[in-house]
């Protein structure tokens, strides 16, 4: 069990999302450090199970880091599974408290599934962003434990797997304050890498069998250090359509934007919380399965 990263400057975080995915029973890492200053890729050459590979090279130029990570599973994945994760996301499917990520691969193997869905979490805290500290290997969930429960919509889209969804607290700030829509939370990070097979971005992979079971990708984006990335990353233009989103974050933070609280909050309990919520989708097949 493979996972795939590109990253840059996220020494909060790293150590946090690695020991996440350990624990599922992930058994290597195979990530590109972009230029990082902070420790991050000091701190990856040291880890045993990370594969690095560096590059100042333009992370825009790039497909946002995709063909770095498709040239490398071409090289090192052919026939495994692979999490396609951010430094901030932790991958969660329907009952992964009890049962490891290979134990939910080999379901889907049996399945014919090549392909997992998920929706992405934003998580927060109950407290002002800037004392939002996380302590770097920490639980992430312990320091940002809520999520918006809804609205959330799922619409058709042309490209695989043809379907995406907005919502989360991204959504509901830009649209009460900036009247602007909030990015995609629609992700396909689990892939069983094969010839063929391609990411087309974080969203969207070439056509292959997609599993009736859906996982979803918390979120860490809002950390005391938000305000400072989102005035790196706007600075730097590398991001989507010259890091528009970025600009959006430091326009929001200029409302006067104090807390995400809001009556839609909820505090994260486990998956069978989200899979009752809808926001997530199990399957007979998989609750009746090998617990190992």
């Amino acid at each position: 069990m493979l996972a795939t990263l590109v990253v840059r400057n996220e020494i909060v975080r790293v150590a946090s999302t690695l020991n996440h995915h350990r624990a599922l029973g992930v058994a290597a890492f195979l990530v590109v450090d972009n230029g990082s200053s902070d420790g991050t890729r000091e701190y990856l050459a040291a880890q045993p199970d990370v594969c690095l590979w560096s590059t100042d090279r333009s992370f825009g130029e790039s497909n946002f880091g995709t063909e770095w990570r498709n040239a490398i599973l071409d090289a090192h994945a052919a026939g495994r599974w692979v999490l396609y994760v951010d430094a901030d996301e932790l991958f969660i499917y329907p009952g992964f408290e009890t049962r490891p990520l290979p134990v939910f691969c080999r379901f889907l193997d049996g399945a014919g599934a090549r392909i997992v869905f998920a929706v992405m979490l934003d998580m927060y805290s109950d407290k002002p962003l800037a004392e939002t500290a996380h302590p770097p290997g920490g639980s992430l969930i312990e320091t940002c434990p809520f999520f918006d429960r809804r609205p959330y919509s799922m619409t058709a889209f042309e490209r695989f797997p043809g379907m995406q969804i907005r919502g989360g607290v991204r959504q509901r700030l830009l649209r009460e304050r900036l009247g602007r829509e909030g990015p995609l939370v629609s992700k396909t990070p689990l892939v069983r890498w094969s010839d063929g097979v391609r990411f087309a971005d974080a969203h969207y992979v070439t056509m292959a069998p997609v599993a009736d079971v859906t996982g979803a990708l918390l979120h860490f984006k809002f950390l005391s250090d938000f305000h400072a990335k989102a005035e790196a990353e706007a600075a730097r233009g590398e991001h989507w359509n010259n890091a528009s989103e970025y600009r959006a974050y430091l326009a929001l933070m200029q409302t006067g934007l104090t807390t995400l609280m809001s009556d839609v909050s909820a505090r994260y309990e486990d998956s069978a919380q989200l899979v009752r919520m809808n926001l997530m989708r199990t399957s007979e097949g998989w609750e009746r399965a090998p617990l190992s």
